[in-house]
């Protein structure tokens, strides 16, 4: 319930200057494109697939609190994706973040959830910056392994 309505107040406190500034505008609508592409873009093996959708640095235009609010919603409006929530935001985040130069890492981590006999194994991806979790809530990613960080340092 509580991400619901996190979700309902992005897109309600975004969505006003999106609407009002071309560049914002201009930006979100590449960012669905990329959203869209997503699942094509990671056929093959994982690091060729991520090292595809590393941008080139360059000179950031929104800055990084408007261009990850703009991920945020481009991901969370994409809902025909095959890709999980958490996977979209996190790789819209990281190819937007990255091209206005905020050198962030992608994180895969997985856990075990359920009881014991019928325990289920369940993942995440986030992003990090100076090792640590770049704006994601302690509960999304506490209690996961990493198992793949990109690019590797």
């Amino acid at each position: 319930m509580i991400a619901r309505l996190r979700h309902l107040w992005l897109a309600v406190t975004t969505l006003p200057g999106l609407l009002l500034n071309p560049q914002r505008r201009t930006l979100f609508r590449e960012m669905q494109t990329f959203c869209r592409n997503l699942p094509q873009a990671l056929k093959g093996p994982l690091p060729e697939a991520l090292q595809r959708l590393t941008p080139i640095v360059g000179a950031g235009c929104v800055g990084a609190g408007c261009t990850r609010d703009l991920a945020d919603l481009s991901s969370l409006l994409d809902r025909r994706s095959p890709l999980g929530l958490c996977l979209r935001r996190s790789l819209v985040r990281y190819h937007f973040l990255r091209r206005e130069g905020l050198p962030v890492m992608l994180q895969f981590g997985a856990k075990f959830v359920g009881g014991k006999p019928d325990r289920e194994v369940t993942g995440h991806a986030w992003l990090t910056l100076d090792g640590q979790p770049y704006h994601e809530a302690d509960e999304n990613w506490r209690g996961f392994v990493v198992m793949f960080s990109f690019p590797q340092s």
